[in-house]
């Protein structure tokens, strides 16, 4: 296996975090633990910065997701590696996981991702070794990191939600392929999942926060502004999940008029083209 390094990205984590990093630490070099939260856990602080093999770095507040993994990219560009690992503090990796990653990287090869399995599928579906795919989430990917400089890293004026999208997108547009090793298995937390039936459909609730929805919602225009054109078809599945977000939140979660609200605040903070941290 190449010489690795990875990077997590932390936000108010629980001691969970330990266990999760213990997942896949051993087959990296170093793991660049970088901090969004405001307020800091001392305890979890005390242990990641005695680990030799941890480099914590204080991100001085929430900074979102994209600057977060931009920092994670830039140090280990730096220090000369061409691949990092990118994990969230609430996904654990399995035996063979990294290896099986590792087989798929290749100069044209801008993310290999795992099959990110929960509680509702806990393995992939498809027979194949691998598969190309538009998008993918970003725990447990191998990032390129000579494409990411090219592409000019993540977008950071999303700051969180669909920041994993639209990279996958520029860099299908650019002509890099995005891989999912189908056989490499990552447990993956994707908010508090539930399924439900509406008529003939399934479907499933993420019972996000208000202030999630109100990132998806402007971010999703922003992802539908910039690739319809290239991209209309997973534009398209985007459009319909408005509806499908409106479904969920009236019947199945609660705060139904804070996360309507939200929803709201951020079509209009897209159409006043105001991004970045959202503030009152």
């Amino acid at each position: 296996m190449p010489n690795l390094i990875g990077t997590v990205v932390l936000y108010h984590p629980d001691l969970s975090l330990l266990h999760n990093i213990d997942s896949y630490l051993e087959s990296l070099d170093l793991l660049i633990a970088v901090d969004n939260s405001e307020h800091k856990q001392l305890e979890i602080l005390e242990i990641l910065q005695k680990n030799p093999k941890i480099r914590y770095v204080d991100n001085h507040g929430n900074q979102g997701i994209a600057h977060a993994l931009n920092v994670g990219a830039s140090i280990a560009t730096e220090m000369g590696y061409r691949w990092l690992l990118t994990m969230d503090q609430d996904s654990a990796a399995t035996e063979g996981m990294i290896a099986e990653l590792v087989r798929y990287t290749d100069d044209n090869v801008s993310i290999v991702s795992p099959f990110h399995a929960n509680a509702y599928f806990p393995q992939s579906l498809s027979s194949e070794p691998f598969s190309p795919v538009l998008t993918t989430m970003t725990s447990g990917n191998l990032l390129n990191l000579q494409i990411h400089q090219k592409l000019g890293g993540f977008l950071e004026e999303l700051f969180i939600d669909y920041v994993d999208n639209e990279y996958c997108l520029r860099s299908n547009l650019h002509g890099y392929a995005v891989i999912q090793a189908n056989r490499a298995v990552l447990h993956h937390n994707l908010g508090d999942l539930k399924r439900h039936r509406f008529l003939w459909k399934r479907f499933f609730s993420t019972n996000h926060s208000p202030i999630r929805r109100y990132y998806a919602f402007r971010n999703r225009l922003k992802i539908i502004e910039l690739y319809q054109k290239a991209f209309p078809q997973s534009c398209n599945v985007e459009k319909s999940r408005f509806l499908v977000d409106l479904i969920v939140v009236l019947f199945y979660e609660k705060q139904k008029f804070a996360k309507f609200k939200m929803m709201v605040r951020g079509s209009l903070d897209y159409r006043r083209n105001r991004f970045g941290k959202y503030h009152d």
